[in-house]
């Protein structure tokens, strides 16, 4: 009884102390985004919704709507590219047999980069004067298609989301590959011998298989499309004027740059409702969706 008490209390002391702190701070998030903080210094003055007023009617609006609409472009052009080039590099690798040891590696090697790495390199390669796609279009004749790329308020976005989607694609990859694995050989090969290709093995043994995976990898990436940071940071700071910033820029802009610390935690708070508002139904839909 001693043991079993002790190893209960060696197991769940940590996990409170790790439930206290999580949910502790977001109590504590909510409570400043309902105070009017302004400066570094704690200031506990209660200014009840104002400011969620000032996000979405006052002078911040327009920013604050900006950088709403690009997180939920993010949400809209990320996932999908990722995933599907991700699901499509696993099943490749999973066919080429030995040369996989060569290849995965090669393909997980973004992942090892640090986003400001990332950022700094494909900042370079969207340069409109000295970048790679530009002089690429200008090599082959088709100098008239050069772009701005990161430059133009249109663009900026998926120029950043492209450089995501090519430091993400081996981290689906990576799952897809063992849920593909798990699958059982047997299957593949009763399927070779009634005569399927390898696109008909993708299309109706893959595919319907990996949907474990499938839910973590989309899951994942929508967390990673609510918190992205770094990319914006390093590659557009948030330009040209406001048209790639995201919310989590804004956040950090608002409470350490402009020390509207109590707006800074509005806009946390407002991250926090969108990732369970996009988060939670999908888990339900999906794990209504899977096999069991």
């Amino acid at each position: 009884m001693t043991y079993t008490r002790t190893h209960l209390v060696l197991f769940l002391g940590p996990l409170l102390l790790i439930i206290v702190l999580m949910y502790g701070m977001m109590a504590w998030t909510a409570a400043v985004a309902m105070d009017d903080w302004v400066g570094m210094a704690p200031v506990w003055k209660f200014a009840g919704w104002n400011n969620f007023h000032a996000l979405l009617t006052g002078t911040l609006r327009q920013r604050f709507l900006t950088s709403l609409r690009n997180n939920l472009t993010w949400l809209g052009v990320f996932i999908l590219p990722t995933a599907s080039l991700g699901l499509l590099l696993a099943y490749g690798l999973d066919l080429v047999g030995r040369a996989e040891r060569v290849l995965r590696p090669l393909f997980l090697y973004p992942m090892a980069l640090s986003f400001v790495v990332t950022g700094t390199v494909w900042a370079w390669m969207y340069d409109p004067d000295a970048g790679v796609f530009n002089d690429i279009l200008r090599s082959i004749g088709l100098g008239r298609w050069t772009q701005p790329w990161i430059a133009d308020p249109t663009l900026g976005t998926f120029c950043l989301i492209g450089a995501a989607v090519w430091q993400y694609t081996g981290f689906a990859m990576t799952l897809y590959l063992a849920a593909i694995r798990d699958i059982p050989r047997e299957i593949f090969e009763a399927a070779r011998v009634d005569g399927a290709t390898d696109v008909n093995l993708f299309r109706y043994v893959v595919v319907p298989n990996v949907g474990h995976a499938t839910m973590i990898v989309v899951a994942m990436l929508i967390l990673v499309t609510l918190k992205v940071f770094d990319l914006v940071w390093v590659m557009t700071f948030g330009g040209p004027g406001n048209s790639t910033e995201v919310l989590s820029f804004f956040m950090f802009v608002a409470t350490f740059r402009q020390q509207f610390v109590g707006v800074g935690a509005a806009i946390s708070v407002v991250i926090m409702l969108l990732a369970i508002a996009v988060v939670v139904p999908y888990a339900w839909w999906s794990t209504r969706r899977l096999p069991t």
